[in-house]
C-alpha cells in the first residue's frame, strides 16, 4: 500500500467520523418541535455516512498473509 491510498483512507475515515458525529446531534432534534428541515437533514447525514463506511470498507488494505502455517 502506497502513501497516497495512506491519505485517501486516513481522508475517508476523518470525513466519516464528522459526518457521523453530525448525524449524532441531529438525531435529538428529531423528536423535538418540528422543523421540515430536521428530517432531511438527517437522511442526508445518515446517507453520506453509510456511503462514506462503505467506501472504506472497499478500499481497506487486504489482511498480511506473510504469517507461515506449518505444513504437515
Amino acid at each position: 500500500m502506497n502513501n497516497k491510498t495512506n491519505r485517501v483512507l486516513m481522508g475517508l475515515l476523518i470525513a466519516m467520523a464528522v459526518a457521523a458525529s453530525a448525524l449524532v446531534l441531529t438525531i435529538p432534534a428529531l423528536f423535538g418541535p418540528h422543523e421540515p428541515h430536521q428530517f432531511w437533514l438527517t437522511a442526508v447525514l445518515g446517507g453520506i455516512t453509510a456511503v462514506l463506511g462503505i467506501a472504506l470498507i472497499l478500499l481497506r488494505p487486504g489482511r498480511n498473509n506473510s504469517v507461515s502455517t506449518p505444513h504437515n
